[in-house]
């Protein structure tokens, strides 16, 4: 091994020393919910004669892989279908249409027996029939949009992929099942990808849109014999981008909305008549008329258009709008982001008596934008009614923290969301992976009592109360730290205000020290707004131990924990600033004396940690640094720092099989071998890959001890793992059975 010496650092160059991964097996000790009833839905509803409404959402039900819902006129949720995932289809992101007989039909985007995304129908008993699989070619493949049928129960959508060119489709479906392609797009900076559905027009005309580079593209109309006809070539920039699906009236003119552009760079509706002159109707602002509409408007009898938009409003979460024919704007009803809901993405219905439908895609029974959505009815003085709110899993979901044990063999833990309010719990798991939810949180980004989302671990005192820190939620949404009894009772010990005196968004946990004061850090607040340490007393009352100023001399935004040792001394990581930039390596003793242990530069000693250290009996620190700056085939480390500030890097991720970009800390055996996670690298089949366990020894050599695949076993672990008996458990925040995150042990 080859040592590079110079000032305060000490690099070993054993990046390339890996080994074969040892045989070792991962058990799935729990497989953490999703919303059972769908989550976060993309398009609109329909509804039926009696008033009830049916639409899809994307993700949620059993398998996370979407659902076909119902909501009856009392205001009863059923989920008609739940996505497999496999040749069922999964992540359904158009609506569905009905027949004469109460048929459902719709689309996924993926799933099938290529993964490319089938068209379905869902008969009154709730059977589900794949009516044809897409294969990704020439067929097309992807189909983002839904489905709409003509009085010869042929139906007609698009495709985003596939065809000629890879660019997507234009697709007929017919009675029998038989595919055909209308129109195959060429891609390009102008034709583009169709990502919207289509509508016809009692010539058998088909007209939608699509989108290209930089929010090009065109509004299409296509003959019954497959010709394409560009009746507007989209430019981007202020004459607008990213358009939307079309609506058509009764005379032929078109109607639609661009996601931005305008003349405020916040969208804007438009008209095509029917002889291909375009006007804009209306330019968005963003501020209270509403802002970046993701929908299609309906026109009514009169001539007047209704949609959504996705922002803006008085709370940024949305309006609904009547734009009159004289292109005068009326906000029907702006969003509050709360229990009413927030973010629609699709537009609306109409009823007879005047009334609108629709969804949100966030907001609902939790706060702002951690909801899962609503199915909402608008009644014509503009007073909402909120039919149905999704509900989030109540056993949790997206675990980002690690475990903690206790002496009889239970573990605790966080997760970021699910619960009541889908803004996270604490829970307890026993060693046969039975789960028992202690607190659900329901504060969230917008404040609440309590806290929520929190993605930092637990520490456990001598009589069993827990503590831990969210980084969002108190009195003020600026996070929290509290305790958890052994009766399951929640204390809020401190409610963050972002101020200069205090700190804000905790991101690392806390450790108590024997006297039962808490210490932690803020990655924001204090007097330079650049994160805190800070410590509670057992009193609650707490107290910024240091204010960091964001420059040279002591680095800022501290994003992990602390470590604390037998003399009261605290340790940790700041994952900017320094001398050089990259993060340093902290020391606070008992006096509040503040000392800069170690400052990482932008080379190949590793930058940026976002993780705090651990210590050794001899009082040499050890950590990860998520990235090494400019050094090619460097995707961060791990690190010591021994007592003199000397820097050793024991290990040089390269971001492939071995693993990259370390986020969580570390955990050593009694031979001083260290173990931890990383988030990127290992599976090659997947995007950046899904993350490793790995074991790096004394000689700086690396062990994969497991390589997450996305699947079952998990995927993106974000939380340090601990040691017991020999074997080691952990989490991931995503994969699982039903996606939303596991809890694992593996033994090597």
């Amino acid at each position: 091994m080859r040592i590079l010496k110079g000032i305060g650092i000490t690099v070993a160059l054993s990046g390339l020393w890996i080994t074969p991964a040892e045989p070792a097996t991962e058990t799935i000790l729990h497989n953490f919910g999703c919303p059972p009833k769908g989550a976060n839905p993309t398009a609109g509803v329909i509804r039926d004669s009696a008033g009830n409404l049916y639409g899809t959402t994307p993700v949620g039900g059993g398998a996370d892989a979407g659902v076909v819902y119902k909501v009856d006129t009392t205001g009863h949720g059923k989920v008609l279908y739940s996505f497999t995932g496999g040749q069922d289809g999964a992540f359904p992101t158009g609506g569905v249409v009905a027949d004469s007989s109460g048929n459902l039909y719709g689309a996924t985007n993926s799933g099938g027996a290529s993964g490319a995304g089938v068209v379905f129908k869902l008969d009154t008993a709730s059977n589900e029939t794949v009516l044809y699989s897409f294969t990704g070619g020439a067929d097309g493949g992807y189909p983002s949009g839904g489905v709409i049928l003509d009085s010869a129960g042929n139906m007609y959508g698009t495709a985003s992929g596939g065809g000629a060119s890879g660019s997507g489709v234009v697709f007929k479906l017919d009675s029998t099942g038989h595919e055909s392609v209308v129109f195959s797009f060429t891609g390009g900076r102008y034709q583009g990808q169709p990502e919207g559905g289509v509508v016809r027009d009692s010539a058998g005309n088909l007209y939608g849109s699509t989108v290209a580079y930089l929010g090009t593209g065109i509004v299409y109309k296509i003959s019954p014999a497959g010709r394409l006809t560009a009746l507007w070539n989209i430019h981007g920039a202020r004459q607008g981008a990213d358009a939307n699906a079309v609506s058509l009236d009764s005379a032929g003119n078109l109607y639609g909305t661009l996601y931005s552009g305008g003349s405020s760079n916040a969208g804007l509706i438009f008209k095509i008549d029917t002889t291909g002159q375009v006007t804009t109707l209306y330019n968005f602002t963003n501020a209270s008329d509403g802002g970046f509409p993701k929908s299609a408007v309906i026109v009514d009898a009169a001539g007047n258009l209704y949609g959504t938009t996705n922002s803006g409003g008085a709370s940024g979460a949305g309006v609904v709008y009547k734009l009159s024919t004289t292109g005068q704007e009326t906000v029907l009803y702006t969003f509050t982001g709360g229990t009413d809901g927030s973010s629609p993405s699709a537009g609306v219905i109409l009823d007879s008596a005047g009334n609108f439908y629709g969804t949100t895609t966030n907001g609902g029974v939790s706060r702002s934008f951690a909801g899962l959505g609503v199915v909402y009815k608008l009644d014509s003085k503009g007073h909402e009614t909120v039919e149905y709110s999704f509900p989030a899993s109540k056993d949790g979901g997206m675990p980002e923290a690690g475990l903690i044990p206790d002496s009889a063999g239970n573990f605790y833990g966080t997760t970021y969301s699910g619960g009541a309010s889908n803004t996270g719990v604490v829970y307890k798991m026993d060693a046969s992976g039975h789960e028992t939810v202690l607190y659900s949180f329901t504060g969230g980004q917008t404040g609440g009592p309590d806290g929520g989302n929190p993605n930092a671990g637990l520490v456990r005192d001598s009589a069993g109360n827990l503590y831990g820190t969210t980084p969002y939620g108190g009195a003020a949404g600026f996070g929290a730290v509290y305790k958890i009894d052994t009766s399951s009772h929640e204390t809020l010990l401190h409610s963050f205000i972002y101020g200069p005196t205090d700190g804000g968004n905790p991101q690392g946990g806390v450790v108590l020290d024997q006297a039962g004061n808490l210490y932690g850090t803020t990655v924001f607040g204090g007097a330079s707004y650049f994160g805190t340490v800070y410590k509670i007393d057992t009193t609650g009352q707490e107290t910024v131990l240091h204010n960091f100023t964001g420059g040279m001399t002591d680095g800022y935004y501290p994003n992990g924990g602390l470590t604390l040792d037998s003399a009261g001394n605290l340790y940790g990581t700041a994952s900017e600033g320094g001398q050089v930039g990259g993060g340093v390596v902290f020391k606070i003793d008992t006096t509040g004396n503040y000392t800069v242990l170690y400052n990482f530069s932008d080379f190949s000693n590793g930058c940026h940690p976002e993780a705090g250290v651990i210590l050794d009996p001899q009082g040499n620190l050890y950590g990860t640094a998520s990235e090494c700056g400019s050094v090619s085939l460097c995707y961060g480390v791990v690190y010591k720092v021994d007592t003199t500030g000397n820097e050793t890097v024991l290990y040089t991720f390269t971001g492939g099989a071995d693993g990259g970009g370390p986020a969580a800390g570390l955990v050593r055996d009694s031979a001083g071998n260290l173990y931890g996670t990383t988030n990127q690298g290992g599976n090659a089949s997947a995007p950046g890959g899904d993350g490793v366990v790995y074991k790096v020894d004394t000689t700086g050599q690396e062990t994969v001890l497991h390589t997450f695949t996305g699947g079952a076993d998990g995927a993106l672990p974000y939380g340090s793992l601990i040691l017991d008996s020999g074997a080691l458990y952990g989490t991931a925040s995503v994969g699982g059975s039903r996606r939303t995150g596991v809890v694992f042990k593996l033994k090597p």
